[in-house]
């Protein structure tokens, strides 16, 4: 018989056999007290020498191994769990004795407390962004580029939508979204991601970065077929306002101005 349990940030987690959900509810038998979450997120099915986890229709997956779980998958020892903002890693042990651990009951509340608060509806674009960009880094380091367009579209394309219907982007935001979106443009060689990039800050009606433009020129390339029509419409907004736009602004507008060549060539 194996024994199984979560390791996070030095607290051990007993996973006991049996069926135990993962969620946000005070009603599930470990409770993670975070937005990401949702109300029942998870199940771990535990036998004598298998642990399983279950997606139980979440909002925003799980990932083992930085790969988003499509349905259920069996774990083994050394596995990377993330659960929300949460990263567990899966111990076993072919033995009786494990190292001291509570209930997991008590354990999950000692982690994480109640949190019947916390709306899913209410979710903040940001908090999603930053948990699942921070998955597709380690998916794009190992040249997965597909995977990661999956896992950070969704995100994308509403702070997209947001632009478009005139809510506030943070421009930290904002570049972070571009940035990943010239990133997956370069490693699936799909240009509709730098059309994304174009139609952002179009929206936002603001000069794109610097260094956004810099990679641009780097990726346009690789990804071609870039909407020429989009970039001008884009540079012909940004001339209109030149006027109110400090001479680094104008700098970079000039280069945007220059990717139509590059894109053409």
């Amino acid at each position: 018989m194996k024994r199984f349990w979560l390791e996070y940030e030095g607290q051990n987690v007993e996973l006991r056999r049996g069926t135990l959900v993962v969620g946000r509810s005070s009603g599930c038998h470990l409770v993670l007290e975070d937005n990401m979450v949702s109300r029942r997120h998870a199940e771990l099915i535990v036998t004598d020498d298998t642990v399983t986890v279950k997606d139980l229709g979440s909002v925003n997956g799980l990932y083992v191994n930085a790969r988003r779980v499509e349905g259920s998958q069996r774990l083994k020892e050394g596995d990377s769990l993330q659960i929300g903002q949460r990263e567990f890693l899966v111990r076993a042990v072919v033995r009786e004795s494990l190292p001291a651990s509570s209930d997991p009951r008590l354990m999950a509340e000692t982690l994480h407390g109640d949190s019947e608060s916390a709306s899913e509806d209410n979710t903040h674009v940001g908090d999603v962004f930053d948990v699942l960009g921070s998955v597709a880094d380690k998916v794009l380091a190992l040249d997965r580029g597909e995977e990661a367009e999956r896992i950070l579209s969704a995100v994308l394309q509403s702070i997209l939508r947001e632009a478009k219907e005139g809510r506030e982007v943070s421009l930290a935001i904002a570049e972070r979204a571009a940035g990943y979106a010239v990133r997956i443009a370069f490693a699936t060689a799909r240009p509709a991601w730098l059309d994304y990039v174009i139609e952002l800050y179009s929206s936002l009606r603001r000069v794109l970065p610097a260094k956004i433009v810099d990679q641009l020129y780097d990726v346009v390339r690789r990804a071609r077929g870039m909407s020429v029509s989009s970039l001008r419409a884009y540079v012909a907004m940004l001339e209109e306002q030149q006027t109110t736009l400090g001479p680094a602004d104008r700098f970079v507008l000039q280069r945007i101005a220059g990717l139509e060549r590059v894109v053409l060539s």
